[in-house]
């Protein structure tokens, strides 16, 4: 791990505002750089001083190249992604518009995100389990046999999971879907701007607030060209000549976020997405490399294909919740992670762990920091 004077990651520090703690969330909310605050600042300053309406007209070519970075992200074209408020609400408009039939069985891997499972029932479909390996990864030969025996109508897929540091092969599963004619949507809220988010699915749902480091309250839902025409999305006397992707997107928008959202993957796209990426793997191997050598914790799969996630249990009886509010006292800031998140793969019962993330830019102190308050917390 580097110090704070050799690391040749601190202009990534030097870009965002100070913090007042150890950042280690940003599998939560990741900092936005200054640029990304001003834009938002301006257009909202904007808004005021023209009109919203008129303000957003001004913001047109923008957020047009906003969509362009974001579908380099993505794998998709321009015309492929509409602005949403969240990965979540993303997910809602395309259980809403893609033909799923009422009761539609949707095979998710046991790592799911929980909140996603729920709006599957929600819609009044089933979630049915995927099989995967030892460490929680849905290969494609496990899809295949699946598809193969028992097909879903549809795969639900996080391309990072929430709770630990698992990356599902997307790309190779998407190629495995599509041969059984099986659509594959993705959620890559935790995978934009942390690993590789070309993932060749059939549908993606993701936000800007985590890794990419844009602002809170914006996300995106991106449908691959070829299931446009399949969409069934009203038309709107408003928007004679809108494409249906396009139509998901509402006019009662918050164009400051867009903005800040599309700076944000412009930020990335000039450092580097396959550096940034690397640096993460880096990241997060020495996060767990430290911590797994803090007596009364554990690694939670410690053997997953992983990158920036780390995930650590207690073995020594401690509460994860009064931990990290102790740390977060202490000035360390992480996320507790409970059974709601994943409850396909975490029971009930299970007491959680603290998830730690930091960004490419985290040093040894900051580690140091987190170990002294998980060693003070085993007593």
């Amino acid at each position: 791990m580097t110090n704070a004077t050799t690391d040749p990651w601190a202009v990534w520090r030097e870009a965002r505002p100070p913090t007042r703690l150890v950042h280690l969330d940003s599998a939560s909310a990741g900092r936005s750089s200054y640029a990304v605050l001003e834009a938002v600042g301006d257009h909202l300053l904007l808004e005021a001083q023209v009109g919203g309406y008129v303000a957003a007209d001004q913001a047109a070519p923008a957020l047009d190249r906003a969509r362009a970075d974001l579908g380099r992200l993505l794998g998709l074209g321009a015309g492929d992604l509409a602005f949403v408020e969240s990965a979540t609400a993303a997910l809602d408009v395309l259980l809403d518009v893609w033909p799923l039939p009422a009761g539609s069985r949707v095979g998710v891997p046991p790592s799911a995100w929980g909140p996603n499972v729920e709006l599957v029932r929600r819609r009044g479909h089933l979630p049915v389990p995927l099989p995967v390996d030892g460490v929680g990864v849905l290969t494609p030969d496990l899809l295949d046999g699946a598809l193969t025996t028992d097909p879903p109508d549809l795969v639900l897929l996080d391309l990072v999971a929430a709770h630990r540091g698992l990356v599902q092969p997307a790309r190779e599963l998407a190629a495995v879907a599509r041969r059984h004619g099986v659509p594959l949507w993705v959620d890559v809220a935790q995978g934009l701007g942390h690993v590789d988010a070309d993932t060749g699915a059939d549908a993606v749902v993701a936000t800007s607030r985590k890794w990419l480091t844009g602002p809170r309250g914006v996300g995106l839902v991106g449908v691959a060209s070829g299931h446009h025409d399949r969409l069934r999305v009203p038309a709107r006397a408003k928007h004679p000549d809108t494409g249906p992707v396009a139509l998901l997107e509402s006019d009662e928008a918050h164009v400051a976020g867009r903005l800040g959202l599309g700076l944000a993957a412009a930020e990335l796209l000039a450092v580097g997405p396959e550096a940034v990426a690397a640096r993460l793997v880096e990241v997060g191997q020495e996060v767990r490399d430290r911590v797994a050598e803090v007596p009364g914790w554990r690694v939670v799969g410690p053997d997953a294909p992983a990158a920036a996630i780390t995930s650590v249990a207690p073995t020594a009886g401690q509460d994860p919740a009064r931990v990290r509010a102790g740390l977060l006292a202490a000035g360390v800031l992480t996320t507790l992670c409970l059974p709601w998140r994943a409850p396909g793969e975490v029971g009930e019962h299970d007491p959680g762990s603290l998830r730690v993330s930091p960004h490419v830019d985290v040093v040894g102190d900051d580690l140091d920091a987190l170990v002294r308050g998980l060693v003070a917390a085993a007593g």
